[in-house]
Parts: C-alpha cells; structure tokens; sequence
C-alpha cells in the first residue's frame, strides 16, 4: 500500500450541525491539522441559496490551496430524472459549482437508474469540463445494486469517446441495499476512483456509520479488492482533538493496524 495514499475527510465527519453552524471553510484547518490530503465539501450542508453557495464555493477555493488541500465537491442530486432519462440541469450546474471550487471530481449519486442512459448526451455534457463525474452507490432502492453499476459502466464503456465518468465506491452503503460489499469490490473495481471508508451497525432504516472495524462488513476484504492508488475517504464521525483524528487518517492511509477501535471516541467535534 503506497505511503503517499491520498486520505479526503468527508465534511459530515465533523458532524452536520458544526458544519452548518461554522460552515466548511472552519473544517479547513482542521482536515490540514489530522494531515490529510483534502476535504469533502457537501451541498447538502449548505443553508444558502444557490448564488450564496456558489460564492461561499469561490471563497473555499483559495482557502483550500493555501492549505495545501484538494477537493471533493458532493451534491445530494441524481444523474437521473424520475423518468430515467438525464438529468441535465443539475448536472451542468454542479459541474459549473464544482469548478468554481477547484474540484477535480464531482460525486452525485445515481437513484432512479432505469436500466438505460443516452452516453451520447452525457458525454457532450462532460466534454467541456475538467471535472470528472464520480456516481456513488447510495442508500436508496434504486441505483444501488451491483448490477446496476454494471450495465451502466458497460454502457458508458461501448461508447466512443471515452466518457469522464468513474465510481465513488461506499463501503458501508451496500449495507443498505443488501448488497455484498466484497462482492461488489470485485465486480466493479476497475470503475472505482474513490473509496467511501466507513462501518455501518444497525439494522434497517436505523443504521447508522461507525469506523471501519466497529461495523459489520470486512473492509479490509474490499479494499483488496479495489484499486491500491485511488483515494479514501474517512465517512464515519471523528472524534474531537488533532491528534486523534490525525491517528484515523494514518490509519486509514496505511491500513497497517489491525484495529480502528482502540482508537479514543466517535463523537462528532462540537
């Protein structure tokens, strides 16, 4: 496992009411204090209006860089419409958002899949952006089953240009879909570009996520499945000082301890 592993901090990891309170850019000097490579930026954590994100988005840029950070920018929205065909004005929009953050990725989620997708429309809808588009296996009924992914991968692939599109791959997610994780690492690999690290306890509706080795699922069994040089993310709440959440992301980075839960407390930073 390379040394230099780039680890993300998801903003939800600080817990939604301090992101929503401070807001992200507060979250800055305390993903660059646990040493890690960048932060996850969620829409959803935003309480403004469109143009007001848009302009907390450009000021988070230059805050990120001079913190030697990178970005992940998380929209809550589908790829897709209620009818199953593109949705493209959020799309376009995120995309636009995304590059205003100075993200190289955009995650969206990918609800609502019906089987089919127009690759000639999305990819002109991706040509003119460097950001590539990351779909995250979700928590929802539909477009969270390994098959899913798969038909819609193929389809991307068939397609001629290549289209910029890869996976965000959940590890405790599958949980909600009754989906094999490990199975689903094995499946969809070679589509994956960044790894969502967090347990998952509870049953139901009522989950809920823990570190890694606190859940129910072999993350270490997915992970050797999964590409070694792509980026993880810790999705899971930290616990509150630098020190012990500079201890998660050396964790996660070198996955050379055998335990996350000798590690002191989960409670999201108040």
């Amino acid at each position: 496992m390379p040394s230099t592993m780039d680890i993300f901090i998801v903003a939800s990891a600080y817990g939604v009411d301090f992101v929503q309170k401070n807001g992200h850019a507060a979250l800055v000097p305390l993903a660059a204090g646990a040493n890690a490579n960048g932060l996850e930026i969620r829409r959803e954590l935003f309480l403004h209006a469109d143009e007001e994100i848009a302009l907390e988005l450009a000021t988070l840029n230059p805050l990120l860089a001079a913190y030697g950070l990178q970005a992940v920018y998380s929209a809550p929205e589908s790829l897709f419409l209620p009818d199953g065909n593109l949705n493209l004005p959020d799309l376009i929009a995120r995309l636009a958002e995304a590059e205003t953050l100075g993200a190289a990725t955009l995650k969206l989620q990918m609800h609502r899949y019906a089987g089919r997708v127009d690759v000639k429309l999305l990819q002109q809808a991706l040509s003119d952006t460097p950001v590539t588009l990351l779909l995250e296996n979700g928590q929802q009924d539909s477009g969270s089953r390994i098959t899913e992914f798969a038909s819609f991968f193929a389809a991307c692939e068939a397609y001629a240009p290549a289209i910029p599109v890869a996976m965000t791959f959940d590890i405790g997610n599958w949980s909600w879909a009754d989906q094999n994780a490990i199975e689903a690492a094995a499946t969809l690999a070679s589509h994956v570009r960044y790894i969502h690290c967090k347990g998952v306890r509870g049953e139901g509706m009522r989950r809920f996520a823990v570190a890694p080795d606190d859940g129910s699922v072999d993350w270490r069994a997915c992970l050797s499945k999964l590409p070694g040089h792509v980026s993880r993310a810790i999705e899971y709440p930290l616990p509150a000082g630098e020190e012990a959440q500079a201890a998660h992301v050396e964790r996660l980075r070198s996955a050379g301890k055998p335990t996350f839960a000798a590690l002191e407390g989960v409670n999201a930073c108040q």
